[in-house]
């Protein structure tokens, strides 16, 4: 009798010993699992150096523009996961002011002035998707009378992206002259991108930190990629440098889009003699 009790004790003993372990198991794993989850999904980034390498020409990052500060580059705020991951209603979303002005003097520094009354453009992401539908191709006066919808929203923990590709026309920087349609480029990139969510491949750092990324953005047409878009406005150049340069894999297409645009005289190709950004860099030296 004293055996067989024994037996039942020991039995309950090694039951209740397995249900902790097996508990603990699942909590070890659950808690390692989440961290898993949250530290390759949905945390947040705030620097190009912080980028992991698995990252890199594999995975697209999403988020939102908050800053542009040149023709080809912009401040990027990643909000991984979206409203999944709980932008909007759990974690906060910067909200981009409106920019009240009714042209873009104030917005650029050393903008083209025009006479003409600026264009009012809607500041909704339906309503400046019909436009795009609507409007082609942008002159240099139509593009300097856009109407940018919000204003730079600065001291974030932003990630600075320098697009890839591309090229655009310099701007007056340390006491230099603006290039001719650098403010343009500005213009209309702040216009296409300042305030949208957009999703941006990482393909590299550069020598400033910055992430050098493929950029993309849907419209009711579809997605849209904004190097190859600035490419067919003549609005940029295809990039020059041998050894820093990043295509993706696309360098034919931005090659044959830059020829169409050429022979168009879309945008800078207007001019008689084109001086490249990377030769007027050169030359400020």
């Amino acid at each position: 009798m004293s055996d067989s009790s024994n037996h039942k004790k020991s039995s309950l003993w090694n039951d209740q010993k397995y249900s902790v372990i097996t508990l603990s198991c699942l909590i070890s794993g659950s808690t390692f699992g989440a961290y898993f989850c949250y530290n390759r999904y949905l945390r947040q980034i705030s620097k190009a150096t912080d980028i992991p390498i698995g990252i890199f020409r594999k995975r697209w990052l999403y988020g939102k523009v908050t800053a542009v500060g040149d023709g080809d580059n912009f401040h990027f705020y990643h909000t991984p996961g979206g409203v999944l991951g709980g932008w909007g209603w759990i974690r906060r979303v910067p909200k981009s002011p409106i920019n009240d002005s009714m042209n873009n003097d104030k917005y650029i520094s050393t903008g083209k002035k025009t006479k003409s009354k600026s264009v009012v453009s809607p500041k909704s992401f339906f309503s400046r998707s019909i436009l795009n539908f609507k409007k082609k191709s942008y002159s240099s006066n139509s593009i300097m009378q856009l109407k940018v919808p919000y204003k730079n929203l600065r001291n974030l923990p932003t990630i600075p992206v320098r697009i890839y590709a591309v090229d655009a026309p310099e701007r007056a920087h340390f006491g230099g002259v603006t290039q001719p349609f650098g403010d343009e480029a500005l213009v209309w990139l702040s216009y296409k991108l300042l305030g949208r969510y957009i999703w941006m491949k990482p393909l590299s750092v550069d020598q400033y930190n910055r992430c050098v990324a493929k950029v993309v953005y849907w419209t009711w047409l579809g997605w849209r990629n904004i190097s190859l878009e600035m490419i067919k406005e003549g609005l940029a150049v295809v990039y020059e440098g041998k050894t820093t340069a990043e295509f993706d894999g696309e360098e034919m297409k931005f090659r044959f889009y830059e020829r169409r645009a050429k022979l168009k005289k879309k945008g800078l190709w207007v001019q008689r003699r084109v001086v490249s950004p990377g030769e007027y860099k050169k030359s400020m030296k």
